[in-house]
């Protein structure tokens, strides 16, 4: 370890540290636009300049190594001049058009033109037009006059996800940010270089001009996409899910997440809900008060005994549902009779995040005694004892588990469906009671 001094305090740092690596480990802030924590350091922004004790000019923060000894200062005056040189530079061609864009409200852009800068531009001429609205890619839109050309898109994409779709092209005011020939920014990944963009160059095809973010309330959630459970944020206007977004967790997910969780997992809070319990008659739903649907379910497995009855439980369902299923498979019902579906896509799985396993908690459930551990009375066995006759009711909280075709083929014609589910499907078209 060696000791370094930043902005007066004393910290022990290691000597690979560089000074923003340093620094934020220890609370101090030193502003940047192209440094990411997970991404290789290009040091081309230029706004993390710091004055450091003989030396003879600035130097990057993001790039230079601390040594021992070494004294820092990012707030001195010839610091604090060095920032607003180069945010004056970056603010030369870059419109103002903050009361339009996405990014308002948490560009870093934005806050340091408040912070860092001096308020004023002694550019007068006419600024360099460039392209507006590109779409890179299906769930990408580009802005090239908002670019300031940080690197952090081109870099994800060649380190994270390894598919280098994204590179600078031109030079000097004119240059900007394009697909290589043949190809769009369509990887598994693409909508994360919108979160780790600093400005509103990358917007979503998805969310742009849907709210503003202080509009929106964040709440910290877990990523029910599939088994690896991304840390996230769900952003929500007027109780109605806008976007979801990545939250940092270093022992899951890092800063990322996947496409497809951000845009398939909350689809069905807002599609086919099933907003009533309902009882079949003659052959069509009903909706029913609570107490009317409890009383049927209760006076229906009445008639059966143990044995007649089966449980499928929900890799989709809380740790703690899990157990209340169990509790009410062996104290309620009292069935052996106890399975789980998994939902598996073997093959759509990679290095990074994604994983085959395309439900949040089937480890959760197995830890909370669902299914089954005696395979007899697991999923297998309840498909055997389907097809045999055996059972008679069968309870599902699956809201999928009518994907699994041999259930479907084993479920006959008298057996008596009870589906504890959020969404309508094929399974809530064949249940006689939906709760």
């Amino acid at each position: 370890m060696i000791t370094v001094t930043i902005e007066g305090k004393e910290i022990q740092t290691e000597p690979h540290k560089t000074i923003i690596e340093a620094a934020f480990e220890n609370g101090i802030y030193i502003p940047h636009f192209c440094w990411h924590p997970d991404l290789a350091v290009s040091g081309n922004c230029r706004m993390c300049l710091v004055e450091v004790e003989n030396m003879p000019k600035q130097v990057i923060a993001c790039m230079t190594r601390c040594t021992d000894g070494m004294v820092v200062s990012v707030n001195s005056e010839k610091a604090i001049d060095a920032r607003e040189a180069v945010m004056e530079f970056i603010l030369i061609n870059h419109p103002l058009d903050c009361p339009i864009c996405d990014e308002a409200g948490e560009c870093k852009l934005q806050d340091y033109t408040y912070k860092y800068s001096i308020g004023e531009s002694r550019f007068d001429e006419e600024k360099n037009l460039k392209r507006k609205r590109v779409e890179l890619g299906p769930e990408v839109m580009f802005d090239a006059e908002r670019c300031i050309s940080c690197s952090r898109c081109i870099r994800f994409c060649e380190e994270k996800v390894g598919d280098p779709q994204l590179t600078f092209v031109e030079r000097g005011d004119r240059v900007t940010i394009e697909t290589f020939p043949g190809k769009k920014l369509d990887n598994p990944y693409s909508m994360n270089v919108i979160d780790i963009c600093p400005v509103g160059a990358l917007t979503s095809t998805q969310f742009r001009f849907k709210a503003r973010v202080w509009d929106m309330a964040s709440t910290e959630n877990v990523c029910p996409g599939c088994a690896r459970g991304c840390s996230m944020n769900i952003w929500t206007r007027q109780n109605e899910i806008l976007r979801l977004t990545p939250r940092e967790n270093q022992y899951v997910n890092d800063f990322w997440m996947c496409d497809n969780g951000r845009l398939n997992s909350f689809k069905h809070t807002k599609e086919n809900r099933v907003k009533e319990p309902s009882i079949k008659r003659d052959g069509v739903h009903t909706e029913v008060t609570w107490d009317e649907a409890i009383a049927t379910v209760v006076g229906e497995l009445k008639h059966y005994t143990k044995g007649q009855v089966a449980i499928i439980g929900s890799p989709y369902d809380m740790t703690e549902d899990a157990y209340a299923l169990r509790k009410f498979a062996d104290e309620v019902v009292q069935t052996p009779y106890l399975g789980i579906i998994e939902h598996r896509v073997e093959g759509d799985d990679d290095d990074f995040l994604i994983r085959s396993d395309k439900t949040p908690n089937m480890l959760g459930a197995k830890l909370a005694g669902v299914p089954s551990t005696d395979a007899r009375y697991g999923l297998p066995g309840i498909i055997d004892a389907l097809k045999d006759g055996s059972i008679r009711v069968l309870i599902v909280t699956d809201r999928n588990a009518f994907d699994n075709k041999e259930l479907v083929e084993a479920i006959g014609d008298t057996v008596y469906v009870i589906a504890i589910v959020s969404n309508t499907s094929e399974l809530t078209e064949r249940a006689e009671v939906v709760l």
